[in-house]
């Protein structure tokens, strides 16, 4: 008897732990409305909690009625990321097609499994567990779990804590997509002015109430007069974009609460909670020197490398002249210019009493 109890206590125990783990992904899914970071994270975490050694989420293109992958997590990530699947091919196909979970004991005895992603990757995918995205009664994606550790089969209970998670994951999904759609500028991907706006005066209040830094850097690309000159403005425009997304991919990979919007035109900005002048300054020169490095296509067939300067005001260093948030902008401007008359491509801290003369 004594076994038997001890036994049971340690299923119970097993259990208990796992239903914290889904509510620690609750917390996960809902802590950002960045979806590329609430994505990694949740996937991550699938893999911990199902002990899997790869884990992927895929997304519905409904355009093309196929499934592309999102977020891998896992050996050999890269090699599967732009495989794509028709709805209704493989397994993912077809939960995603039938809006049913699955849970594949051999997945290469398994009629509707593709090789696809095993052959390009030279992984060797031996048993799964895929559970439909289900959001407003339609179908947006799936998440699967590849080979449990120790060469085990997941099994019921398994299943029923990835549904969960799947759950919560359609849920975070469908609310980052709802935010974006309200706050992301269309052409950029950068959050636009108003929401970085409203999102510089909760982090300037929470500042003077709780004595944090906080840093705002103004970009500004050089003579872009010259690229909308030499490729019109549909080349200046995929200059933008592409500059946009080196701004966004240099800020996510911080893994902060840095946000990056657009500010106006070419002018990018950069909202950086809990950080002073100097991490201000670091992060300006990480941001100019990727964008140093990065051809940008401009054309068909052509590139070129563009450059930009990068004002930077921080409260409460520049607390006697900032009072509001208008006032950030106005001293990273000034900074900026400071940029244009050291020659360009480089940054500047504000600098009281200092007169530009670049306007």
């Amino acid at each position: 008897m004594p076994d038997r109890d001890n036994s049971e206590i340690a299923r119970l125990q097993a259990e208990n732990d796992r239903l914290y783990n889904v509510l620690e992904v609750g917390a996960l899914l809902s802590s950002s409305l960045d979806l590329d970071v609430v994505l990694d994270s949740l996937m991550a975490k699938a893999r911990e909690l199902c002990d899997a050694e790869a884990s992927s989420l895929m997304l519905v293109d409904e355009e093309k009625e196929e499934l592309y992958f999102h977020t891998i997590k896992g050996e050999k990530s890269e090699a599967i990321r732009g495989i794509r699947l028709k709805l209704g091919e493989g397994i993912s196909g077809w939960v995603a097609q039938e809006g049913k979970p699955v849970l594949v004991a051999d997945a290469s005895s398994d009629p509707r499994f593709s090789r696809k992603a095993d052959d390009s990757s030279s992984f060797h995918t031996r048993t799964m567990m895929c559970v439909p995205l289900k959001a407003r009664r339609r179908v947006i994606g799936t998440v699967q779990v590849l080979n449990k550790n120790g060469d085990r089969l997941f099994d019921e209970d398994d299943l029923r804590i990835f549904q969960s998670m799947g759950n919560q994951a359609a849920v975070a999904i469908e609310n980052a997509r709802l935010h974006t759609m309200a706050t992301v500028d269309g052409t950029t991907g950068l959050y636009i002015k108003s929401y970085f706006k409203a999102r510089m005066q909760e982090e300037f209040r929470r500042a003077k109430s709780k004595g944090h830094p906080v840093s705002m850097l103004m970009s500004d690309i050089d003579l872009f007069r010259n690229v909308n000159n030499k490729y019109g403005h549909q080349g200046g425009d995929q200059a933008l974009v592409e500059l946009a997304g080196v701004i966004k991919e240099t800020v996510h990979k911080l893994g902060s609460d840095d946000i990056a919007g657009r500010y106006g035109g070419e002018e990018f900005c950069v909202l950086l909670p809990e950080s002073g002048p100097e991490r201000g300054l670091e992060v300006s020169e990480l941001i100019r020197k990727n964008i140093e490095k990065h051809p940008i296509p401009v054309g068909d067939n052509e590139f070129t490398n563009i450059t930009i300067s990068i004002g930077v005001s921080s409260y409460p260093l520049h607390e006697e002249h900032i009072h509001e948030v208008d006032d950030f902008v106005k001293l990273a401007d000034e900074a900026l210019y400071l940029c244009k008359d050291r020659g360009r491509n480089c940054c500047s801290l504000y600098e009281p009493g200092a007169s530009p003369t670049a306007k």
